[in-house]
């Protein structure tokens, strides 16, 4: 059960960073869970004049609040079916479903899945990763174009999307936007990469 454990710690666990300063010294930041961070975002943008002030305002509170819904309508159901009351602070209940999860006999990889999945998202809504497209085709399906969401036929499908933290790069990942495969981890990418023929620089 460490998987789980470690994809409910991810979205209830503060984080904390470490900041090069400019006088040579560190100072440790901290961040708050990622589902609090969801749940700011959508308060903040509210008071900000999300939904009907600014545009950047109204999208940030529209997308958030979206994803904020739907997490937390799985999360109460999650606990319904475990029999753990509903407090509608999602890290309370996400963390009370964890332990009344660890008394049964289910299988952990849906809702792994699904909770790497809301990191992952959330994440990219509130500190959007870099994105590279590749030119060459998919070696999945060969495609060159991808329909975007006006339908148009747009040039190179491959996307690569990852983080800079401090000198390390976390979260790459490649999405062929026209079949939808994924490429996850460090791994996978040099796959693609030799799948593709780019060499990787020594």
């Amino acid at each position: 059960m460490t998987d789980l454990l470690e994809a409910v710690d991810a979205l209830t666990k503060e984080k904390r960073t470490k900041v090069f300063q400019d006088d040579g010294t560190v100072a440790i930041v901290v961040h708050d869970p990622l589902l609090r961070q969801l749940k700011d975002a959508v308060t903040s943008a509210i008071g900000s004049g999300g939904g009907g002030g600014t545009a950047t305002g109204s999208v940030l509170n529209d997308e958030a609040l979206y994803r904020a819904s739907i997490i937390n309508a799985a999360i109460q159901s999650w606990c319904r079916m475990r029999g753990v009351t509903v407090s509608r602070d999602m890290v309370v209940d996400l963390r009370r479903w964890h332990s009344a999860f660890l008394s049964s006999s289910a299988e952990p990889d849906f809702y792994i899945d699904q909770m790497r999945g809301w990191a992952r998202t959330i994440r990219d809504l509130l500190d959007p990763p870099e994105r590279v497209p590749l030119e060459p085709p998919c070696p999945m399906c060969g495609a060159r174009t991808w329909p975007d969401t006006e339908g148009r036929e747009v040039l190179f499908p491959l996307l690569v999307t990852y983080r800079n933290e401090g000198e390390s790069v976390v979260d790459e990942r490649a999405l062929c936007r026209a079949c939808q495969f994924v490429w996850d981890g460090q791994m996978e990418l040099r796959k693609l990469r030799w799948d593709i023929g780019i060499q990787e620089e020594a």
